[in-house]
């Protein structure tokens, strides 16, 4: 992060509720009965997931599973410590974040009030470079807005490995911890009673 001033900041509270509030890209993950049958119910689930894709030569392309590490943070279990860009955000900042992490210009209008006040997430590179992956449009609509101080939670790459997976992993790191009930398979979206 050269060529700006970083200050450590306080990770409140009302931080935590921001992190743990499904944003407009999330649902909480909702079932349906799609079919009884005699001896058990067949359910289809359908859910959202927040996730940034990160693409660089020396590391390849990772997809992080970020309403995980944002839970992961609250819950104690992702090391995080808040940080503060002291004043605006440089103007080179702002342009890398803008032409490199997937932000689209024309969804910053949408971006305003409370959404602005929530801390974005930076993951650490073990090699030293950091990657933005949760407040890429909240930054540069700051910018934009000259609104000063934008805030952000740094955290480990290797701290959050499990909520990482390569292209066509995504099923597996989405299935991890999902809780079934006892005598249930998941089998293509759909839990069937086993006999």
């Amino acid at each position: 992060m050269s060529g700006m001033h970083v200050e450590l900041d306080e990770f409140t509270s009302k931080d935590r509720r921001m992190l743990r509030d499904l944003q407009h890209r999330e649902e909480a993950r909702s079932y349906k009965v799609a079919m009884e049958v005699g001896d058990g119910t067949i359910v289809q689930s359908r859910e959202k997931r927040e996730i940034f894709t990160f693409s660089a030569p020396d590391i390849g392309t990772v997809i992080f599973d970020v309403r995980s590490i944002k839970d992961a943070i609250i819950d104690g279990e992702i090391p995080a410590t808040m940080y503060r860009i002291d004043g605006e955000t440089p103007e080179h900042f702002y342009q890398h974040i803008l032409h490199n992490n997937g932000v689209d210009p024309e969804r910053l209008a949408q971006f305003s009030g409370r959404d602005l006040k929530r801390p974005g997430i930076m993951v650490m590179w073990p090699h030293g470079e950091s990657s933005m992956i949760d407040g890429n449009h909240r930054l540069c609509r700051r910018y934009e807005l000259k609104v000063p101080n934008f805030r952000f939670l740094m955290i480990e790459a290797t701290d959050c490995l499990r909520y990482m997976c390569r292209p066509g992993e995504e099923k597996e790191l989405f299935e991890r911890d999902r809780v079934r009930p006892a005598g249930y398979e998941l089998l293509h979206s759909e839990v069937r009673q086993e006999d």
